[in-house]
């Protein structure tokens, strides 16, 4: 089994902030996107769909993931639409604290206002390909605040997407990509079989499925740009760069600290 690409998107919008561009990408560009996916014959999968082929040894000579994280109800507006037309599945991982309220965790003032997908947006996705996952409750860096929060966060987001749309909810994702080996373990424990990372590269045949690696696509990647990354996968990152990530960790924890003591 090969590596493969597992696609991170946020937004697909006709208009957004300055500050927000790199999320959120143009709907006609994110169909030339779906064009270029097809046109060099990936086959796509939803997250769970992949894991459970992959543990079966039935996967199609080249799959390809579509994510998206956090459940803007732009996503409804038009991404679903595109993706219904183009036949192509996908996943979309929801902050459930904030479904049917606005993205007020964002740093940016203009997007913080920007409304969710409501309950009844979220239910008319499950007969459009749409695999429905757990983002957490209120988007935290979870591998920075206490086991307890991480444990709510992680739990409390599966049960409330599940008792509000009566499914069974296997995959996570770790806000900002961000997760620690008690992390990972909080997601075992909380029923999921299945999360996604960032680390921002293809996915490797012997990634943990509970941190599978996606690849970041900004908002200005041209179709152009997105055929050379799938046609060129992103090496593994080399060992300095690992360090790098987990010394960035102890910094934000530092951080996080000094805010609570102010």
């Amino acid at each position: 089994m090969s590596c493969l690409p597992i696609l991170l998107y946020h937004s697909v919008d006709v208009t957004t902030s300055e500050p927000y561009r790199r999320w959120s990408i143009q709907p006609s560009l994110f169909a030339e996107h779906l064009e270029v996916i097809s046109s060099l014959g990936f086959d796509c999968l939803t997250v769970s769909d992949y894991v459970d082929r992959r543990a079966g040894g039935a996967l199609p000579p080249k799959p390809a993931l579509i994510t998206f994280d956090d459940g803007r109800a732009d996503f409804s507006e038009h991404a679903a639409p595109i993706l219904a037309t183009s036949g192509m599945p996908s996943t979309m991982y929801v902050v459930t604290a904030a479904i049917g309220r606005t993205s007020s965790w964002l740093p940016i003032p203009e997007e913080r206002t920007k409304p969710m997908m409501t309950w009844a947006d979220l239910r008319s996705l499950r007969s459009a390909g749409v695999e429905l996952g757990a983002h957490s409750l209120s988007h935290p860096e979870l591998d920075v605040i206490s086991s307890k929060q991480a444990r709510r966060e992680i739990s409390a987001s599966r049960e409330h997407l599940e008792d509000g749309l009566d499914l069974a909810v296997r995959s996570f994702a770790y806000p900002h990509g961000y997760h620690s080996r008690s992390v990972i373990k909080i997601t075992r424990e909380s029923g999921y079989d299945s999360a996604c990372a960032v680390k921002d590269r293809w996915s490797e045949p012997d990634d943990d499925a509970f941190a599978l690696s996606r690849l970041i696509i900004d908002g200005g990647t041209t179709a152009e740009q997105l055929e050379s990354l799938l046609r060129n996968p992103p090496a593994r990152q080399p060992r300095e760069q690992r360090v790098l990530r987990l010394a960035w960790r102890t910094t934000r924890r530092a951080k996080r600290k000094l805010r609570r003591a102010a």
